[in-house]
């Protein structure tokens, strides 16, 4: 017996000392930009890390992951595409202001290959061809990539996985024909032909491998909104398309994720019960059901009939405003900014909106959050922006409390103070009006 405890207890010694593979990464960063951190995005788990730029290098270290791509962001507009392999080390050069990439390492020649190859794209003015045409272009840029990869000479198992990669490289921009090409032929109308959505049905491959390329995920969306959406509500659509297309459990929750997330993150609860209900069902990642759980909760405190965080804000007099004081009209708020090209283009349908309803018990309020007070003030002071005007800056906690995170964003408020529309129709979205009169007319 005690032979026996020793050969177990050194095999077990074996085991836990048995060195783990560590990948440690380094960059080097010419003309770095102060106070920047370099992140890394990893596909398999979702995480992301933010690492520190000293004197122009920064470095991290990662034990025992799968050998994946990664994708790598410095400063603004700046990304690129990796392949990190956990027991290889890999050094980056990086040129912040020539965007000049280089790279040494054991693994090098692979991410040479993704730094350097001249891959194919989509002209995204080739939409303009008729259907036939332009599914010959497509294929074209596919087999061009493919003949890039050919003729590389890297491992097997990379080899194998990039094919799938440069499947929804290649076709990125297929899914936006159908948008795209009206723009640009100038069509008042255009449905794809069976020719068009039978290339694109061939094309929406549903693999959970295909999970690991940011280029997957990014098509994946695209295809099943373009084959989904007909025209009826987009989000019974959406729901109908994926229980009877997407068979596998981590792509469906992966889709379901993403479209959810982002429309319940932005829109908030009201509505879109049913769109929780199917997110609850379908997505098995825990992280992923944590981070929209903890959206829902903040977004139901602004649930219709809630009682509206409140603010208190001067006008272009100094003279302060609070949400209280103008109790016993509606109230239509407009978060704004001077900056905000969108912003700008609602003005003038702001302004009709005013004129349609003055006299009426509606209070037009914008909410200006503005940096450059004085910038805000010379705006209002050139007297075309009616309405109560208001300054609350960028960092107010009704912005906050709003979940604001992008404008504009328009509100409404019932002659209480509680809450009809936390993300309420723009003033150029005509069913602003139809929301108003009803209001009025009740």
């Amino acid at each position: 017996m005690m032979i026996i405890n020793r050969i177990l207890g050194a095999a077990l010694a074996l085991l836990t000392s048995a060195p783990m593979f560590a990948g440690t990464y380094t960059f080097k960063i010419a003309n770095p930009k102060e106070g920047t951190k370099l992140k890394i995005q990893w596909r398999t788990t979702g995480e992301t890390d933010m690492v520190e730029v000293k004197d122009g290098v920064a470095t991290i270290s990662k034990n025992d992951f799968t050998a994946q791509y990664v994708k790598i962001y410095y400063g603004v507009r700046f990304s690129f595409i990796m392949y990190f392999e956990a027991d290889k080390d890999l050094t980056v050069n990086i040129d912040a202001q020539t965007r000049e990439l280089s790279c040494t390492g054991p693994s090098d020649e692979i991410n040479k290959y993704l730094l350097h190859t001249p891959f194919a794209v989509v002209d995204p003015n080739a939409a303009g061809k008729e259907e036939a045409d332009y599914i010959k272009t497509s294929d074209s840029v596919y087999y061009v990539n493919l003949e890039l990869l050919k003729k590389a000479d890297l491992p097997a198992n990379f080899k194998r996985l990039e094919k799938k990669r440069l499947l929804f490289k290649s076709y990125s921009r297929f899914p936006l024909y159908p948008s795209h090409h009206p723009f640009l032929k100038k069509l008042d109308s255009y449905k794809p032909t069976s020719l068009f959505m039978n290339k694109m049905k061939e094309l929406t491959v549903v693999d959970a491998e295909c999970l690991n390329f940011a280029d997957y995920g990014y098509y994946l969306m695209d295809a099943i909104q373009c084959q989904a959406f007909q025209g009826g509500d987009s989000n019974k659509e959406f729901m109908s398309f994926v229980d009877a297309n997407v068979k596998d459990a981590k792509v469906k929750s992966y889709i379901t994720d993403s479209y959810i997330y982002d429309i319940v993150s932005k829109k908030g609860l009201d509505g879109n019960d049913n769109l929780v209900d199917f997110y609850h069902k379908n997505v098995i990642d825990k992280k992923s059901m944590e981070k929209f759980d903890a959206t829902c909760k903040q977004w139901e405190i602004l649930r219709a009939g809630s009682p509206s965080p409140s603010f208190n804000a001067p006008d272009v007099n100094g003279n302060m405003v609070s949400l209280e004081s103008l109790k016993g009209k509606y109230v239509y708020i407009d978060i704004w900014a001077t900056w905000c090209g969108p912003c700008r283009g609602e003005l003038p349908y702001m302004t009709k909106l005013e004129e349609q309803y003055e006299g009426k018990d509606i209070h037009f309020v914008g909410l200006s959050c503005d940096s450059n007070k004085s910038a805000w003030e010379k705006r209002i002071q050139k007297g075309d922006i009616k309405g109560i005007q208001l300054c609350i800056g960028p960092n107010s906690d009704f912005m906050q409390k709003y979940l604001v995170k992008g404008i504009p964003r328009f509100i409404l408020l019932d002659r209480e103070g509680r809450i009809i529309k936390a993300n309420a129709p723009r003033p150029s979205d005509p069913n602003i009006t139809k929301i108003f009169d009803e209001l009025l007319n009740n």
